[in-house]
């Protein structure tokens, strides 16, 4: 690497830096943390995976993918992660379904309506969610290495989480040095709940009942290296408006590692479909 490509690298980190803005705001019952990207006219919401939070999720790395002057992107902290605690996380079977207000009247709030939303992970469930709540004021949905139903590999997840729990004090004080306490504890509890909905619930998620109700495009994108995520045609068959994306290297968070081609797919998608929720309202949600 010259020193030109490092002062190129860096000028880019400077210039992302100064678009990306982070905010704290009373919505509905509590206080929402969230950070603003851009300054553009296409809107897009960001919803971050189970246990995650948007500065891990959605890193300036990853962002900065986005042409400021094109896009508008809100990343959200749902209630109990990140920002937006505390409380901490409560996991309950309907929690993607509850946290979809909190992710519409944010947008509300900040006038940046219609949206596309994106949820990475559990978060493309809540966005199924958003598109199902939000109607006309979503013109578009993006599922990225998402799942609306599981299988046993939910059930191993449980037995290994059940592992970190009982297992010895030596086990638990090593796990404990590279994994903060809290974080282990909600990423157990997220375990929990892929246990219930696989043996109690016939593996179905609520967003999965959502899917055929969805009339605006969505795209489905996956990583064929991914190992946590089911057949797309599960979500797909179930879609009027679906179009599938794979990216053959990617992996799980293949929107980290490989950012700009991830950036390029989700816009070409938003300028080459119209909503017809909202086409009759705006003439869609465009990209020049």
């Amino acid at each position: 690497m010259n020193g030109e490509t490092i002062q190129d690298e860096t000028e880019i980190k400077i210039i992302c830096e100064s678009q990306i803005s982070e905010h704290k705001m009373n919505i509905l019952d509590r206080e929402i943390g969230y950070c603003r990207y851009g300054k553009g006219q296409t809107n897009f919401l960001f919803i971050c995976g189970g246990v995650g939070c948007y500065k891990k999720d959605y890193p300036e790395s990853m962002l900065s993918a986005y042409d400021p002057e094109i896009v508008t992107i809100i990343c959200i902290d749902p209630p109990g992660y990140g920002t937006s605690r505390p409380p901490d996380r409560k996991q309950e079977i309907n929690r993607c379904k509850k946290d979809a207000g909190y992710c519409i009247k944010l947008m509300e709030t900040l006038e940046l309506t219609p949206f596309v939303v994106l949820g990475w992970s559990e978060g493309g469930r809540t966005a199924i969610h958003v598109g199902g709540q939000g109607k006309t004021l979503v013109s578009h949905i993006i599922l990225l290495s998402t799942s609306t139903q599981v299988d046993f590999r939910g059930d191993m997840a449980f037995k290994v989480c059940e592992t970190l729990h009982i297992g010895c004090p030596q086990q638990k004080k090593v796990i404990y040095n590279i994994i903060r306490k809290n974080f282990l504890e909600n990423n157990g509890q997220h375990c929990v709940m892929l246990l219930l909905f696989y043996r109690d619930l016939g593996g179905r998620f609520p967003s999965d009942q959502v899917l055929s109700s969805l009339k605006m495009p969505v795209l489905i994108i996956y990583g064929a290296l991914d190992r946590f995520v089911l057949d797309p045609k599960l979500m797909s068959n179930k879609i009027k408006n679906a179009r599938v994306e794979v990216h053959a290297r990617g992996g799980h968070d293949l929107h980290i590692k490989h950012s700009r081609w991830f950036a390029q797919i989700t816009t070409n998608f938003v300028k080459e479909t119209i909503s017809p929720l909202i086409a009759n309202k705006n003439g869609g949600v465009k990209i020049k």
